[in-house]
């Protein structure tokens, strides 16, 4: 069994992670967690029963000695216990964005590949059960041709001061899920940003063609009505549309069906976690941990997504 300790105690972490860890109880076990915010310390300690309990996460590295650690915070404060942790020599789970730029995140896989251990990023859609079992039907069908993905919000104003952008720290999601169902490296990129209704960019299109000759559409815009997030992807004779997570549209050889996420996976309708990715991704990470496995989302494979974050956000069409 392995030994987990937790860094970070926000919404993220309890929304997503705690108790998707927890669900893992047979491989992995709650040991230790740590947070500066004593009361929401005391309130994951007291819901999953931690028996250690700390302020400093190198004391809890030191003291507890864990096999992995969920360090889970904001991209601005990620980098040192992050650091702390891949040099201690311990597996790590970390949320997206892998830092607050792509500095950051080649000095976190430096550290990861140095120290041999795993740094695997929380790219969730890689996991739900729709993209998963698209992924099946197309590349069984035949090779790759178009991937689609959209992912709109309502996030309007901005003063073009924060310190990351809405595409390195949220719609890095589609960028990343784009190049995991393309299946290949991008070769060119033709991308644009825009700002509506404020001096922030919250509005990004890219057009981006991979080595294996898939072409990727990726479509970002925080400037529309409310949230939406879809994706699709397109073999010869079939084509998957999805409405992550809940649904699966297929269309192949002319005849339509529809599955639910649920359904794909095997649960409850009301287990969203089991289909939305959240324990899939967590169950991966400990498989991989215990088969000494690279995970999927490793930062070994993840800077390649965020490099293309870095060549979308470069493009400049004006000059």
């Amino acid at each position: 069994m392995l030994k987990a300790g937790f860094i970070g105690a926000g919404n993220r972490s309890q929304g997503a992670h705690y108790p998707n860890v927890q669900r893992l109880e047979e491989d992995v076990e709650m040991l230790a967690v740590c947070e500066l915010d004593e009361d929401r310390l005391d309130q994951v300690a007291t819901k999953y029963e931690f028996p250690h309990t700390y302020t400093d996460h190198r004391k809890m590295l030191d003291e507890a000695d864990p096999d992995i650690v969920y360090c889970v915070m904001n991209e601005k404060w990620i980098l040192q216990p992050a650091l702390d942790c891949l040099n201690a020599g311990k597996h790590m789970f970390i949320e997206k964005p892998p830092g607050k730029n792509s500095d950051e995140t080649q000095q976190l896989l430096d550290a990861a590949v140095a120290n041999d251990v795993y740094c695997m990023v929380g790219f969730q859609r890689r996991h739900t059960a729709i993209t998963r079992e698209a992924m099946r039907l197309v590349n069984d069908k035949g090779p790759v041709s178009t991937v689609v993905t959209t992912f709109n919000k309502q996030i309007l104003g901005g003063d073009g001061k924060e310190l990351t952008t809405t595409l390195w720290n949220d719609i890095v999601h589609i960028v990343d899920l784009t190049r995991f169902m393309a299946g290949g490296e991008p070769v060119e990129v033709t991308a644009y940003q825009d700002k509506f209704s404020g001096d922030s960019y919250n509005h990004y299109s890219a057009l981006v063609r991979f080595d294996n000759h898939v072409t990727g559409i990726i479509m970002g815009n925080r400037a529309s009505g409310g949230r939406v997030l879809r994706s699709e992807l397109h073999g010869p004779g079939i084509g998957c549309y999805m409405k992550i997570p809940a649904e699966l549209e297929i269309l192949e050889d002319n005849q339509s069906r529809v599955l639910g996420g649920w359904e794909i996976e095997g649960v409850d309708k009301e287990d969203t976690a089991s289909y939305e990715g959240a324990l899939d991704m967590h169950r991966h990470f400990i498989d991989c941990i215990h088969n000494k496995k690279v995970p999927t989302s490793d930062l070994r494979d993840a800077i390649h997504s965020i490099r293309l974050v870095d060549q979308i956000e470069a493009t400049d069409w004006r000059s």
